[in-house]
């Protein structure tokens, strides 16, 4: 936990020492940042180091202690104040109770004892408090840069009364996310801390996290800098930015950034834009370094459905025909229209429409549904993070289809076209291996023969393999209730359906679905 920063203010030199030196502030965490003799600094002093403790004596030359609580905590400067005197005044006491003062210390009843107990007991309100101010800061500054206009004592509060500035700087750090492909086997996003892990400085006004997402940092400055320092500092603190939040989430970051905002009503707007390019990186790549003042203007455009569907059409054409090499040039062509129009939405049901479309041809195959190739570890290696490694998944997978059909070539033509019929029909309840074996014009006990040696299999298991796959995938859809499923697959009863499908899948349907999420 930081340490409580603590202000001393006494006109007696001796008596700042003396209170320095009585106990080991450090080890009750608690740290002296400042001291003064002259009650004339004592604002100055408070707005540039935030003390959380002030202790001042109550009667100085030219002010008294009270005057100067009164400002402090009008302004906000202090989360504690305590009033030391040489004797008891109990009128003092009750004005400063009423102005909100914490505590009236007499200074020759304090001794090394006393003082510790006092602190104790400040510590944990001092602590209890700042949870409150952060959490009230976090509210205002979160509704703010939803759009939310501040007051400007709102603004100070939100700030922690961080003072004026003559403009300000927007960092937005956001780590680089896997596409969710496929919700349920994508990799989780990164886990964000729950407070910027960074230390404090003056000139950050502001550390938010912002939609659970990313990190928006806020800088103020001073008009003195000249604009090109003041943008080789702002790139410094983007890259030691970058590295807290990389060690802290242990993945890559991309960050966006935007300097010398004249207003802070600015801000708002260039954390929106900023939202923006930084979910179109996912094209580009991770590790982008966004500079929002050089950049042209945003120019949103979605693609349209009809300017893609017949490239999607095209590959499941050439998919349902086996021409693998015809399907994989195709869904290039389609995540290169994608790719150049930069649309999220587009890609996500783009995705979803291919694993339809290759669970078909890997049912048709033997092969389990896409979505349990990627959770049993078949993609382990891949690279959800950019457009490139999502675009490379897809093509993988045509060739992976490739390959098991190619297997599938050496097959005698009757066990093929066994399998074939099986994948055309399998919804048909009476369908099993006497029908299949009428269909083909050959006995039952030679299909059974053909199908168990070429196969490992008998004709049943496989049509119940084929069965249970699609009723997966239409649980992972979740449009249709178990009993209609199990019609959907060739049962005629959802309690019978239930028992295969746990001998198949290890668990209900109803398990499954839930798992799924």
């Amino acid at each position: 936990m930081n340490p409580v920063k603590v202000m001393i203010v006494d006109d007696e030199v001796l008596a700042i020492e003396h209170m320095r030196q009585l106990i080991g502030w450090q080890s009750l965490g608690y740290e002296i940042v400042c001291t003064t003799t002259k009650p004339s600094q004592v604002t100055q002093l408070a707005r540039e180091h935030r003390p959380e403790l002030i202790l001042m004596d109550i009667v100085m030359p030219g002010t008294d202690g009270l005057v100067l609580s009164r400002e402090l905590l009008a302004e906000g400067l202090a989360l504690k104040i305590v009033l030391l005197t040489s004797y008891k005044e109990f009128e003092y006491a009750k004005e400063a109770v009423k102005l909100g003062v914490s505590n009236y210390w007499v200074k020759h009843e304090m001794d090394a004892e006393a003082v510790k107990r006092e602190l104790g007991g400040l510590r944990e309100e001092i602590e209890n408090q700042r949870r409150q101010r952060k959490n009230d800061q976090g509210r205002l500054l979160v509704g703010w840069l939803g759009g939310r206009p501040l007051t400007d004592p709102q603004w100070q509060a939100a700030t922690g009364g961080s003072g004026t500035f003559d403009r300000f700087h927007l960092l937005v750090l956001q780590p680089d996310r896997a596409f969710p492909v496929l919700p349920g086997v994508s990799p989780e996003a990164p886990e964000l801390p729950a407070e910027w892990p960074g230390e404090e400085e003056a000139v950050l006004l502001a550390a938010v996290r912002f939609l659970e997402g990313c990190f928006v940092l806020i800088y103020g400055d001073h008009g003195s800098r000249g604009e090109a320092k003041m943008r080789e500092r702002l790139e410094e603190k983007a890259g030691e930015d970058r590295r807290r939040l990389e060690d802290a989430t242990g993945g890559t970051v991309s960050v966006a950034m935007a300097y010398a905002l004249l207003h802070r009503e600015e801000v708002p707007q260039k954390l929106a834009e900023a939202l923006k390019r930084l979910e179109q990186s996912f094209f580009v790549g991770p590790r982008q370094r966004l500079r929002l003042n050089e950049l042209p203007a945003h120019e949103e455009r979605r693609l349209a459905h009809w300017e893609w569907e017949e490239g999607l059409a095209g590959v499941r054409g050439f998919l349902a025909d086996k021409k693998y090499e015809e399907a994989s040039r195709e869904a290039a062509q389609l995540f290169d229209q994608v790719g150049q129009a930069r649309d999220r939405s587009v890609l996500a049901d783009l995705c979803r429409q291919l694993i339809a479309a290759l669970n078909r041809s890997r049912s048709a195959c033997g092969l389990p549904s896409v979505a349990e190739a990627w959770a049993g570890g078949a993609v382990a290696d891949a690279d959800w993070t950019t457009f490139d490694g999502v675009c490379k998944l897809f093509l993988t997978e045509i060739q992976t289809v490739a390959a098991a059909d190619a297997g599938m070539s050496a097959m005698s033509r009757k066990v093929r076209q066994a399998m074939e019929h099986m994948d055309k029909h399998y919804a048909d309840p009476d369908l099993d291996a006497d029908a299949i074996a009428r269909q083909l014009g050959i006995s039952r006990d030679h299909l059974r023969h053909l199908f168990k040696e070429e196969t490992g299999m008998t004709v049943l298991d496989r049509l119940t393999d084929m069965r249970i796959e699609r009723a997966k995938q239409l649980l992972d859809e979740g449009m249709y209730k178990i009993y209609e499923i199990a019609e959907r697959v060739g049962f005629r009863s959802s309690q019978y359906f239930s028992q295969v499908f746990r001998k198949v899948a290890g668990m209900t349907p109803l398990d499954y679905m839930e798992r799924r999420g």
